[in-house]
């Protein structure tokens, strides 16, 4: 086994050091290689989405909508591992078109495994890597010197995944999409304990979310966004009006509040849009929620119209809960407000934004348009009832005091989200360029 004095250790940064998304990182030790996530940039990927099948994998690396791996072309043999950390777009979208030039299996937690296996079905295509489902909170043997461990994190999607990279010169942990939560809605808290002893091991370096560096506080925890929930929905005059909100499809603990407040204020649930229907599919394949029993599940608003025409008769009764909280142009929302759909928003109606909206120009665009014709309908909207899942600052100095890791890599931010990351780690006693190292998509740091 190569003493921790003469292995090298190569971090390339391939998406995410630029923007939110589109998240891939290698890292090469020694004679082999991990890749950590691969997903889309959803700036780029949702404008190209209605010719996305005709496209290229070159012309989408040129969109910037996917990843670019040339940079470690050179390396593609040594690569033993495709890690996926959790199931959102931005981590695991991109591996339909690039996991396949990689001669070596997927590994990732048992929920990713299902939304791939649905999107192998539903999008007509099929992954050629071998898929091992590792529970969070377990590790598995990659190779004699390579052990890859998920360590669970609380997080905006169920078994979310801080992973661990273990080497003979000591551990990595990639931390990407995680948040300090103490009351989650929908299982355990983040793994606090197994964090604490990699503090106590030689943790060489910490590959961390910059999302939400700049804002200088804590997370809240999800629970609180379910107070916010019940406090706008059955404390207002919602009685003889319809009710309709959209949050992120994949946000399950957010799903189940909203459920449980259209029930406590004696509605049927409604869920409408097809990429809902999956995720719910998912988490129920999984007994992490139960809703297809007391719940109506509608996975086209556009093909099944004359259902979404009884329910407008009776709207007061219900409430829908659509996608499209983005403003995605083809979501159900943004249907209902282009009166596409026969289930249309009407004067006095409350339209919930349980969700943030992702920093990118391009989404942020389609929400405004979304929100100008909301108003024209004269409804009443609610916005931000939302805690997000990711790490502020203070969580991250929290995980950076915690884990004590030798280096400091930020990652899935724009340049400004990763110098917020270097500046704290400035103040904790690291130094730029020596212990904290801000890359560019297409570079690379020997750690």
């Amino acid at each position: 086994m190569p003493s921790r004095n003469t292995m090298d250790i190569t971090l390339h940064a391939l998406g995410g050091y630029e923007e939110v998304g589109r998240n891939m990182t290698c890292l090469e030790v020694g004679s082999e290689a991990v890749i950590l996530d691969m997903g889309i940039y959803m700036d780029r990927y949702v404008p190209l989405q209605d010719k996305i099948d005709q496209l290229s994998t070159k012309r989408l690396i040129q969109e910037d909508a996917i990843p670019d791996d040339g940079p470690i072309s050179n390396i593609r043999d040594k690569v033993k591992a495709i890690v996926l950390s959790h199931a959102h777009l931005d981590h695991i979208g991109a591996a339909k078109r690039l996991a396949s030039q990689y001669d070596c299996p997927i590994y990732t937690t048992p929920y990713v495994t299902e939304i791939l296996r649905q999107k192998e079905e539903n999008d007509n295509f099929n992954l050629k890597n071998k898929i091992i489902s590792i529970s969070p909170n377990s590790s598995y043997q990659v190779s004699d010197t390579l052990e890859i461990e998920f360590i669970l994190a609380t997080h905006s999607v169920i078994q979310a995944s801080m992973v661990n990279i273990i080497t003979p010169a000591g551990n990595i942990l990639y931390s990407l999409d995680y948040k300090f939560d103490n009351q989650p809605t929908i299982g355990q808290t983040t793994n606090k304990e197994r964090l604490r002893q990699l503090g106590n091991e030689n943790t060489i370096a910490l590959i961390v979310d910059s999302t939400n560096a700049e804002k200088e506080n804590k997370t809240y925890s999800e629970s609180v966004a379910r107070e916010m929930l019940r406090d706008v929905l059955l404390g207002m005059e919602t009685e003889g009006h319809g009710v309709i909100v959209t949050t992120f499809s994949s946000h399950t603990p957010r799903l189940k509040s909203i459920f449980d407040v259209g029930k406590a204020m004696g509605r049927e649930i409604v869920f409408v849009g097809r990429s809902l229907h999956n995720y719910i599919s998912a988490a129920e394949q999984l007994d992490f929620v139960n809703f297809s029993d007391k719940a109506e599940i509608i996975k086209s608003a556009y093909w099944e119209k004359g259902r979404l025409a009884e329910i407008q008769k009776n709207r007061e009764d219900y409430m829908v809960i659509a996608t499209g909280s983005q403003g995605e142009p083809n979501a159900t929302l943004s249907r209902m407000a282009n009166e596409e759909v026969p289930f249309t928003i009407m004067p006095e109606d409350f339209v919930v934004f349980a969700c943030g909206v992702i920093p990118t120009p391009t989404i942020q665009g389609n929400r405004q348009i979304l929100e100008h014709k909301i108003h024209n309908k004269r409804a009443r909207m609610f916005k931000d009832l939302h805690v997000s899942g990711h790490a502020s600052r203070e969580d991250i100095r929290d995980l950076i005091k915690i884990v004590q890791p030798g280096s400091i890599v930020p990652a899935h931010g724009d340049m400004q989200k990763l110098a917020s990351v270097a500046a704290l780690a400035t103040e904790m006693g690291y130094t730029l360029g020596r212990n904290v190292h801000i890359l560019q998509n297409g570079q690379h740091v020997a750690l």
